[in-house]
Formats: structure tokens, sequence, C-alpha cells
């Protein structure tokens, strides 16, 4: 496999150094290691209420940020529409393909799922954590529509949505965008961004929609268009050195002290920025050897859309069970193991069997529209590693 390096800038750069398909292994890899970290995650949170039952000390997490997957998520997307997209900046019809085939990618497994969790709500509302609010909650939740959900929580009904809101938003954006050549389309980009981040900085609105969508936390989008740039513009490093940025970029993962927290630092700094680096090193630096573990973090990447939005379909019925037949039989650590395990076997046979057809399906709709109007294709358009 050709060297990152070797591969020149344009609108092509990188499709050389990923599969036949167009995609990029290390990005690939990528997106299996941040769903996974939130697997994780969500697997400690559950040993909370399994350490109760057994009567054990539960899963101390507090050293590690394992939330920062959705910050690579964010950087990732906001790179790879930048990159898929460069070359449909400033033509006619751009913002509404762009928009529409973003839709037919993330709406049609999110929906199902979201329906699903509703039916499960009505048979067994026992099994959740939070109760489902109103109609007027479920619409939002459909439509992406940042809604109040308990007490000072901003969550749809699946709960792990409330990224997708915020995707939804860069999308509008990036949409918005395409009307300009790319040069002046990203500056304006990045100044309609840093002005709501400012603002809502500023202002600290109390109306939920725009304190949500004002939050600093979509600057992580705009890194990950920046990166892209770099990316595009052919510039390659060495293995050390990218392995020098990455392990900057891990410091991401790290609760440090105090001053690491929140309050005195935004998550768009503390973990947006550590992430984008990660990525960085990751785009830039050399193609990852086509091994079997290489493999296999490539199809896990395929499915971390699945894999993100389906393993508390798997986690909560798993620690049912364990609480029954386990108890304190087992180390809780055992638990995330098996936890994470078994949520990636599923979202595997999910990306397959449901999303990957079901996907097909509704972006079938979106190329006939695009055969009514026929216009040349962006050269990466094959790539899809942005999906969250």
């Amino acid at each position: 496999m050709e060297p990152y390096r070797t591969i020149p800038g344009g609108p092509a750069a990188g499709i050389k150094a990923g599969t036949s398909s167009g995609k990029i292994p290390n990005l690939q890899v990528l997106r299996a290691l941040a769903a996974f970290a939130v697997v994780a995650a969500h697997a400690m949170h559950e040993t909370a209420s399994l350490a109760d039952v057994a009567g054990r000390v539960p899963l101390d997490g507090s050293t590690w940020n394992l939330g920062f997957g959705v910050d690579i998520f964010f950087v990732l997307s906001g790179f790879i529409m930048t990159h898929t997209a460069a070359a449909e900046f400033g033509r006619s019809g751009a913002p509404l393909r762009f928009f529409l085939r973003r839709c037919a990618r993330v709406i049609p497994l999110y929906w199902l799922l979201t329906s699903v969790l509703l039916l499960g709500a009505a048979i067994a509302p026992s099994l959740l954590n939070v109760p489902i609010g109103g109609i007027s909650h479920v619409l939002a939740s459909y439509f992406f529509i940042p809604s109040g959900r308990g007490v000072d929580e901003i969550r749809p009904v699946l709960a792990l949505g409330w990224t997708l809101n915020y995707e939804m938003l860069f999308y509008v954006f990036f949409a918005l965008a395409l009307i300009l050549p790319i040069r002046l389309g990203i500056f304006w980009l990045s100044a309609l961004m840093i002005g709501l981040a400012l603002i809502g900085n500023l202002v600290d609105p109390q109306q939920v929609q725009l304190a949500f969508w004002m939050s600093p936390i979509i600057l992580e989008f705009l890194f990950g268009v920046y990166v892209a740039l770099i990316f595009r513009s052919g510039r390659r490093i060495g293995g050390g050195a990218a392995l020098a940025l990455m392990a900057v970029g891990l410091l991401g993962f790290v609760h440090f002290s105090s001053a690491w927290d929140d309050a005195a630092l935004p998550q768009f700094l503390r973990s947006g920025l550590p992430a984008a680096l990660f990525v960085l090193g990751a785009a830039i630096g050399p193609a990852l050897p086509s091994n079997r573990l290489v493999l296999l973090g490539v199809a896990l990447g395929d499915a971390s859309y699945s894999l993100y939005l389906s393993h508390p379909f798997i986690l909560r019925p798993l620690r049912a069970i364990w609480a029954k037949f386990v108890g304190d039989q087992l180390p809780l650590g055992l638990f995330v193991a098996c936890g994470a395990i078994a949520a990636a076997i599923f979202a595997l046979a999910l990306f397959r069997f449901i999303e990957k057809p079901l996907t097909a399906f509704v972006q079938g709709f979106t190329r006939r529209f695009e055969r009514q109007k026929p216009v040349r294709p962006a050269s990466a358009s094959g790539i899809d590693t942005g999906s969250a």
C-alpha cells in the first residue's frame, strides 16, 4: 500500500491510500475506536447498579474521559464532509443534494431505533432509566430539534441522538456554505460557527434550542474542516511525527485535575482540540498495514454508526441478565468487556442486514432526484467515514 506522503493533494487526495471503495482505513479504524470508547463509558455506567446488587465497589472511571469518542466523531464529521464535498462548492443545486444525501445516511437507522425504543417503552417501561416525554418531545426527537427531557437534560427519546442534533445543525450550515466557492464558503462557515459559539458564550441564552445550538462544542466540527484542508493540501508526515500528534491527542482521554474540567476549560478545548490532533495524526500519517486486525477495525468502523446508536439495546438487557445469573461471581470489568464484544457483534449484524440495505433504499430516492438534475459527482464521493 502506497504511503500517504506520496499522494498528491486536490480533490482526489487520499483515495489511493484507501480501500477500493475510497475509504481511508486510518479513519475507519479511528471511528471504531471512538465508538468503542462511548460503549465502554456506558458499560461502566451500567456497572454502578450491578455493584449495588453484588455488594461491590463500582468501577471508578473518573480518570478517563471516555466521552472523548464523541469529540472524535464530531471532528471526523467535519473532516469527511469537507473532503467529500470539496468539488461541490459553488455548484448549482449542491446545498440541496448534500443535505438530502446526509439525511438519507443519518435518518433511516435513527428513526428505526427511536421507534423501537418507543415500542419498548410501551411494553417494558421499567427498562428505561428516564421516562419518555410527551408528544412534543417525541416529535422533536424525530426531527432533530433539541428538547428537554426530565430536569436540566436536553436529550431526545433515543438519548444518544443528542449528538445527531449537532450533526444536523452542522449539515445545514455546511449546505449553506456550498452556495459559495470553496475558499469563501469555508470562510463564511467558520465565521458563522465561531460567531454563534461566541454569542452563546456572551449572552448565555435561556431558550432551550438556542442554548443547545450555541454551545462551543460546535467548533469541533470546524476543527475537522481544517484538518481536511490540511489533508487535501497534500501535506504528509512520517510515522514518528504522526504518533507524536496522536500521543498529544490522547490527552483528551484523561482527566488530570479539576483545572481540566469544563468549569475551567470548555469541552471544545479540553477534548475537541486533542481530538483534532488525534484525527490529524491519523489522516496525514502513514497508512496502516492491511492485516487482519486493521481489516477488522475497518469493518467495525463501517458499522460504527450502528454500534453507537444500538449499544444501549444490548447493555441494558445484558445488565439484567448479569445481575440475575452472575451476581458477584465475576469481576465487573468483565461485564464491560462482554458488553463491548456483544455490542460489536450485534452492530456488525445490524449494519449488514438492516442499516446498509435500509440506507440504500432511502438513498435511491435521492439518486432519482439527482438524475433529474444531472451533475458531475465529486471525485471523492465514495468516501463515507463521517457518520456518528
